[in-house]
């Protein structure tokens, strides 16, 4: 009993977060997730913009915070699919979807191999794609992808799987 009564007021409290934590708290995924569509800073400010819009323009009641995270996450995908479809798509992309940061951050890798996947995921179907970034850089697991995307898990793992199987074979 006592521990339900804990969850609960930990739950109602961060669910009655203030205007400026909700952008602070989600401002990095969902500009990310619009990066990954648009490939373009701008583009994604404009993405962005239209996400937080769309949440401050009524107010909205959800039942936890991973409620929330996911609708913020499908409005995203959907204002940058739309994005895209109301845009004259052309052949120059600006492709700065890693951003310089992720080139030279610290990592394991050498710039040459972050540089290669970024291209060999360009060539990937737009499916795999999706689903490979969502999973690796955005950090959702296999079944807030599968909510978010309105696909069954199942199809989301094997999808992943293709995914991660043709990145490979474009790599070697």
């Amino acid at each position: 009993m006592f521990i339900k009564a804990c969850t609960q007021i930990r739950n109602s409290r961060v669910l009655l977060m203030n205007d400026e934590e909700i952008v602070r708290k989600y401002s990095d995924m969902i500009f990310g997730v619009a990066m990954r569509y648009v490939r373009n800073r701008t583009d994604a400010d404009d993405v962005y913009s239209d996400v937080f819009y769309r949440y401050f323009r009524r107010k909205r009641t959800f039942d936890s915070e991973e409620h929330r995270k996911a609708w913020l996450l499908r409005v995203t995908v959907n204002c940058a699919k739309e994005f895209l479809m109301n845009r004259k798509y052309g052949d120059e992309i600006n492709d700065d979807m890693f951003g310089s940061e992720t080139l030279y951050g610290t990592s394991e890798a050498s710039v040459e191999d972050i540089i290669a996947v970024r291209d060999a995921l360009k060539d990937l179907d737009d499916d795999y794609r999706e689903i490979i970034e969502l999973y690796y850089f955005s950090g959702l697991t296999v079944s807030e992808i599968g909510q978010m995307l309105q696909k069954p898990t199942n199809t989301v793992k094997s999808q992943l799987l293709r995914g991660r199987n043709k990145l490979k074979e474009m790599l070697q």
